[in-house]
């Protein structure tokens, strides 16, 4: 069996579901928080996040990119093996949309002046409210069973739990994701963090954003 070692930051951003995966299969793996930016020439391409895999024959391979890394791991664990092309096209989607919503609350959460974090605050709850509208949509065309595609947690359902989760902890804007993810405002998306929550597979990743 591999071992993994996935480097990144001491926060929850782009890396989440990439646990999320990991913890879902099973996988031997621990996380690493590199010296920053001391440790930052020493990745592939100077960026986070970064996995290391030691397969059971001693050779390493190194994969930087958060989407790369997710893509090869559901590969590498079949978590790809009853999804049609379209299928997984939609999950990339529903993913990269969580993601954008993401890049928008850094720019609040980076932002040079008060003047751009209150412009980047505005468009990010424009980009979420129709991205929540998108979801819910998704969600209701599978049933409202809580889960994006067919009956069971998929990769759709742990990358926008972990899109969701991460936007809690943007100190700044906790309110506002609050409301746009409320049970009111995305009822079956709210199905879905339940259903992640009560996945006994899940329950370590899940009690990361606890602590």
């Amino acid at each position: 069996m591999s071992l993994f070692v996935l480097r990144y930051f001491d926060l929850h951003a782009r890396a989440e579901t990439i646990k999320a995966i990991l913890t879902y299969a099973g996988a031997e793996w621990k996380l690493e928080t590199p010296a920053w930016p001391e440790k930052q020439a020493d990745q592939p391409t100077g960026k986070l996040p970064v996995l290391l895999e030691t397969k059971p024959d001693g050779t390493q391979f190194v994969l930087s990119d958060s989407l790369a890394i997710e893509n090869y791991l559901l590969k590498k664990f079949h978590m790809y093996s009853e999804h049609s092309y379209t299928q997984a096209a939609l999950e990339i989607q529903l993913r990269n949309q969580i993601m954008d919503c993401l890049q928008q609350a850094s720019f609040f959460r980076f932002g040079e002046s008060e003047e751009t974090r209150q412009m980047a605050k505005k468009e990010f709850v424009s980009l979420t409210k129709m991205v929540v509208a998108y979801h819910e949509k998704v969600l209701k065309d599978n049933g409202a069973n809580g889960y994006y595609f067919g009956d069971k947690i998929g990769y759709a359902d742990m990358a926008c739990y972990s899109g969701f989760k991460s936007l809690l902890t943007v100190v700044g804007l906790e309110d506002i994701v609050l409301d746009l993810f409320s049970e009111k405002s995305a009822p079956l998306i709210n199905m879905v963090v339940r259903n992640v929550e009560s996945d006994p597979k899940l329950a370590n990743f899940v009690a990361t954003f606890n602590n």
